[in-house]
């Protein structure tokens, strides 16, 4: 069903699709009555509607509710549509005199396009079926009339109009380019000018322009904000810019005034900050006259001090240096995301304020110290929060190799939960960026696990902890204290985990014989995978028993 304006109208709509297909035709009559009645510059009452066009009239004294016009117009164009098309009107039940929409275009000297633009003014269009069984859209001869009484100049300068020829279209793109070369002038301004060299209208003129961008990818007149397009000049200013030249140095090198370098260097700048996405999560406080005082000129709220660093030497210095920072107490948290909020909402709104591309310096300064507010409101949320991370990632992955590895992919995920965060819910942070740091974890680690399983096997792992030969001697007493705690930690496997490593790694053999996991599998029963996931495990569990250093004997124990 489609959208309707009035809700009156609509449930009308409604009722008449139950009604007997065999009144559709005196109804679509109707509704023809009614827009010939109709004038969109006046309300009428939805009961003289109703009468119109189902003869019904409502009894009693109480006033029905009135209606704009513009409204009526457009609903009841809508109606006579979706009715018709609902009860499949065979073509013949229509006595009066009707177009094709073909026919209905050509005798109006437009094209079906500018027809279907009219249905939306009140030209009436209904669905009939014809002998071959197609629905196609038909328009009353009487309706035609109508709308060419009522809208006289829009039919006579619609009939009026030609197709561009390829030259009027070339002449049109050398104009703009002459103009954009002259001065940076905007899409819409130039397609006014060249309407009124041309005598065409501005929305040919748009249209135009907007077609041969899009042929023309590597030579656009228009940026997709209606602005031009950025100059090769401009680009090479912003790159020196960047590089450290003065504004001085890039007005003589280009040869053209200060204010003309910062014009560009402005346009630059804004173009890169509306490619960034600035979402915030409104809280009913801003919208408040005078926010910047509750919110950003209030004194912040006292938190507690640092807590020393846990008395071990072994930390990394990453991890020390995070009990720098104190943690937030809830009071602090909830004030820090309003502020970070806030200013974000105040950055979107002032970056909106921007028509287009061009800002005044006193514009683009205070966007620029905005989001300067936005990064180090930020930072100090995520850098209160990052001992959460390193606890989950400890949980998940214990002291491995690739546990800082773990705990950089948990601050991206802590990065976004910042940005999520309702803090008007007043849940506390931690919980909610403990759901989504372990949630990533659930699905990024078993992936990263199996990726190592998939292409690394048993022998690759005990090559890759192997010693470099020849830089230590170590003597036999040695060895035996060696082999002696292996075995201890050997007595802490299953039997299963414990005859897989000997076997393989030929541990304590005398002539140091190993099997491979193919031999292993046919001895138990299973496959080389399966032998390759219990010493995997068994593996694990030696690591955790026995010190480090111990991994460069396993293959000359």
């Amino acid at each position: 069903m489609p959208a309707f304006l009035n809700s009156d109208l609509s449930q009308l709509a409604h009722q008449l699709t139950l009604s007997p297909k065999r009144l559709r035709v005196e109804q679509l009559a109707g509704i023809e009555t009614v827009l010939s009645l109709v004038s969109s510059d006046k309300t009428y009452p939805f009961d003289w509607v109703c009468y119109h066009i189902t003869k019904y009239q409502k009894r009693g004294s109480e006033a029905s509710a009135s209606i704009p016009g513009k409204v009526i117009i457009a609903d009841l164009v809508n109606m006579a549509e979706h009715i018709s098309r609902k009860a499949a009107v065979p073509v013949s039940e229509f006595s009066a005199p009707y177009w094709t929409q073909e026919g209905a275009a050509k005798e109006l000297c437009v094209s079906t396009k500018t027809l279907r633009r009219w249905r939306r003014r009140g030209l009436l269009g209904i669905r009939a079926v014809f002998e071959d069984g197609v629905s196609r859209l038909i328009f009353l001869c009487a309706g035609i009339e109508r709308f060419r009484r009522l809208n006289p100049t829009l039919v006579a300068k619609a009939a009026s109009f030609r197709q561009l020829s390829a030259e009027e279209r070339e002449q049109i793109i050398r104009q703009a380019k002459e103009l954009v070369a002259a001065r940076r002038i905007r899409l819409h301004e130039t397609a006014r000018i060249i309407a009124a060299q041309t005598g065409r209208a501005v929305e040919t003129i748009r249209y135009t322009l907007r077609r041969y961008d899009r042929a023309h990818k590597d030579a656009m007149l228009f940026a997709t904000a209606s602005d031009p397009v950025l100059t090769d000049v401009q680009q090479a200013m912003w790159d020196a810019r960047k590089n450290g030249a003065s504004i001085e140095d890039l007005a003589h090198a280009y040869a053209c005034d200060g204010a003309e370098v910062q014009r560009s260097l402005r346009e630059i700048q804004l173009r890169l900050w509306k490619q960034v996405k600035v979402e915030c999560v409104h809280h009913e406080l801003f919208d408040a006259p005078n926010a910047d005082a509750l919110i950003l000129d209030a004194a912040e709220p006292s938190g507690v001090a640092a807590s020393p660093p846990p008395n071990d030497p072994d930390m990394p210095p990453y991890l020390r240096s995070l009990y720098q920072t104190p943690l937030l107490t809830p009071e602090q948290e909830a004030d820090l995301f309003r502020r970070y909020n806030y200013v974000k909402y105040k950055l979107s709104r002032a970056l909106g304020a921007v028509r287009g591309f061009n800002a005044t310096r006193e514009q683009v300064d205070a966007i620029a110290e905005l989001f300067a507010r936005v990064d180090a409101y930020r930072a100090r949320i995520v850098q209160a929060n990052l001992r959460l991370v390193v606890s989950i990632a400890k949980r998940h992955v214990g002291w491995s190799d690739h546990f800082f590895e773990v705990v950089s992919d948990g601050n991206m995920s802590l990065l976004r939960a910042v940005e999520k965060f309702d803090f008007s819910r007043g849940y506390r942070f931690s919980t909610y960026a403990s759901w989504a740091v372990m949630k990533n974890y659930a699905r990024t680690i078993p992936e990263e696990r199996y990726l190592a399983a998939r292409f690394v096997t048993g022998q690759d792992e005990m090559l890759s902890a192997a010693p470099d030969t020849g830089l230590v001697e170590t003597s036999d007493s040695d060895l035996a204290r060696v082999r002696e705690m292996i075995r201890g930690g050997l007595a802490e496997l299953s039997p299963r985990e414990r005859e897989v490593v000997t076997n393989h790694f030929g541990l304590f053999e005398p002539d140091g014989a190993a099997m491979t996991l193919e031999d292993l599998g046919r001895r138990y029963g299973v496959t080389k995978e399966r032998v390759r996931q219990i010493e995997k495990r068994a593996m694990n569990k030696l690591r955790e028993l026995l010190p480090s250093s111990l991994a460069s004997v396993f293959a000359t124990a």
